[in-house]
């Protein structure tokens, strides 16, 4: 298994990543647990281009998916 240390919070526009945040691992937050319960959205209107991506601790992309902007706006304010 891979031992995750953040989560990016990202809006895609056209073919651009514009970072708005993320959530790192550590004694308050686990970021698996909120990858885990963080609702998958498909890839229509309700999404808005809104994604998060789960790195692992050498910075590698291990996961992404398209989330609502009610989700991406709950992971920025934690």
């Amino acid at each position: 298994m891979f031992n995750q240390s953040k989560i990016l919070v990202w809006y895609k526009v056209a073919s651009q990543k514009v970072v708005l945040g993320e959530a790192l691992n550590g004694d308050d937050c686990d970021v698996v647990s909120r990858w885990l319960h963080a609702p998958c959205e498909s890839n229509n209107a309700s999404t808005q281009g809104y994604r998060l991506s789960l790195f692992d601790n050498d910075g590698r992309e291990v996961a992404d998916k398209a989330v609502s902007v009610m989700t991406a706006d709950a992971f920025l304010q934690q």
